[in-house]
């Protein structure tokens, strides 16, 4: 006989030839989120490289939809378990927030920076495996079946009997459907176009500025219009999108790709000769249900921020949290995670997302212009008392977010 599988062999049998791998820690995706837990457990401990794996079935580098923005919250993370962004960035020192002919900025050295999620996520992939992270890449998960005694994660290629999944598989998680996740959260959507540009000629590359527009929020708009100034392969690009929370879910939805041709066209771009891309953010709910017996969510799969959609810095966070409930769980032989919600809520960073998801269902809320103007105008006196105003101001590190050695 020849060494090649036989053509009759029925499905069944087949996959009955699958390999069977048991590991600890099991995680879908590696994405920020995902690759976060890894690298905080292996921090905490280098043995987890051997005790974890990461699936995913893209292969990096990955296009990704994003504005691409990490600001100190996410390079703090970082500096947790010593790491610099390793990649190419823009650095954004004024964050512009207009309505209509009403506006004010936030300054900072830099307020954050931009960078392109496929090489972003490439070289924090690639991060984990110099630290000895196994990662298989271009493996799709098929089925997630819970058991008493683990976790049976189907994919593509092999059978793995996990004691724990992490589902850090973004906003269109497959975990999430295959276990019928049904709960109270939301999903935001956005569409986003790149555009070349000339820096010597567009003020937010010479000035390092990137520009939130709320113009359309009376329009039925639940969020803004964005200019991101980028680097895509080392040629300057402007992001340019649009973010709609649907914060207020029982309100009609807004024409997004009509608010983004109006914006664009503002600004002398025609929508039409770029190419177009959407995708949907599932945004955080504090009531949501984050965890059930030895399998967690993470990142997006979780839930993004509800009210500016902002995302590498908080799946970075959610990374901290989750290898820090997972890392418990081992050391007690409790995989129930009761307690995954509390500390969650108890982050200092995701806890921020409970009071911008009220601040998001109150600012969305605000359909007469008088109104929202009213409400421009307070928010343009509040900023003069803060540390934002100044043009010089560096974030400063928390002191639990000392970069250890």
């Amino acid at each position: 006989m020849s060494g090649e599988e036989p053509c009759f062999l029925t499905k069944v049998e087949k996959q009955s030839m699958t390999q069977t791998i048991p590991i600890d820690l099991l995680i879908v995706g590696s994405g920020p989120s995902g690759m976060s837990t890894a690298l905080h457990l292996v921090k905490r401990d280098p043995a987890w490289a051997s005790r974890l794996l990461v699936v995913d079935k893209a292969v990096h580098p990955r296009e990704k939809l994003c504005g691409g923005g990490i600001t100190h919250l996410g390079q703090n993370v970082l500096a947790e378990i010593g790491l610099p962004i390793g990649v190419p960035n823009f650095e954004v020192r004024e964050v512009r927030l207009t309505y209509q002919d009403k506006a004010y900025s936030f300054h900072g050295n830099p307020v954050f920076r931009i960078v392109r999620r496929d090489e972003f996520d490439h070289w924090l992939m690639q991060t984990g495996q110099q630290w000895g992270i196994t990662v298989r890449q271009g493996e799709a998960v098929v089925d997630v079946i819970p058991h008493d005694e683990y976790v049976e994660v189907i994919t593509d290629k092999a059978v793995f009997q996990a004691q724990v999944v992490v589902a850090a598989d973004g906003s269109r998680s497959l975990v999430r459907r295959k276990l019928k996740w049904d709960d109270e959260s939301r999903v935001a959507r956005l569409l986003e176009v790149l555009t070349p540009e000339d820096p010597r000629q567009q003020p937010e590359f010479r000035d390092q500025v990137a520009v939130f527009d709320f113009t359309f929020m009376t329009d039925g708009l639940q969020g803004y219009y964005w200019d991101f100034p980028s680097l895509v392969n080392g040629k300057p690009m402007m992001n340019r999108g649009v973010f709609d929370s649907r914060a207020r879910p029982e309100q009609p939805k807004a024409d997004l790709k009509q608010t983004l041709r109006d914006s664009m066209a503002a600004r002398g771009r025609r929508l039409e000769d770029y190419t177009l891309k959407g995708h949907p953010i599932r945004w955080f709910d504090k009531n949501g249900r984050f965890a059930m017996p030895r399998i967690l969510l993470t990142g997006d799969a979780a839930g993004a921020d509800p009210l500016m959609g902002e995302g590498i810095s908080f799946a970075l966070g959610y990374g901290r949290v989750t290898a820090a409930a997972v890392a418990e769980a081992f050391a007690r032989q409790d995989f129930s995670f009761t307690n995954y919600r509390r500390q969650l809520l108890a982050d200092p960073l995701i806890s921020q997302w409970a009071t911008r998801g009220r601040l998001a269902r109150l600012a969305y809320l605000m359909r007469y212009p008088w109104i929202v103007r009213l409400g421009w105008q307070a928010m343009r006196l509040g900023i003069r008392f803060t540390r934002w105003r100044d043009p010089n101001y560096v974030p400063a590190m928390p002191p639990q977010l000392i970069l250890r050695s």
